[in-house]
């Protein structure tokens, strides 16, 4: 199912109409697994080059997002990680 939604998600990016693209954009943003779904990172990436500039901008608040949650995920996993070594 998760994959779906993201290919779902992707599609829609596609679209012609800039509304549907930037609300797929901000979905693919707020959906935080998607830094382990390598299509739809890239897919932000390419979308940041978009000419319309509200693509743009929602595209690159996702990749942030998306960053942002994932560099949290590693810090615990890290922090985690050290403490098992203390023991």
């Amino acid at each position: 199912m998760e994959k779906q939604i993201i290919s779902t998600l992707i599609g829609l990016t596609f679209r012609g109409n800039d509304d549907v693209k930037i609300a797929a954009i901000s979905a693919l943003g707020d959906y935080k697994a998607t830094i382990e779904q390598q299509e739809a990172v890239v897919r932000l990436i390419d979308l940041c080059k978009d000419p319309n500039k509200d693509v743009a901008i929602s595209s690159i608040r996702s990749l942030k997002t998306v960053w942002t949650f994932w560099t949290i995920i590693r810090s615990k996993r890290l922090i985690s990680l050290i403490k098992l070594i203390k023991l």
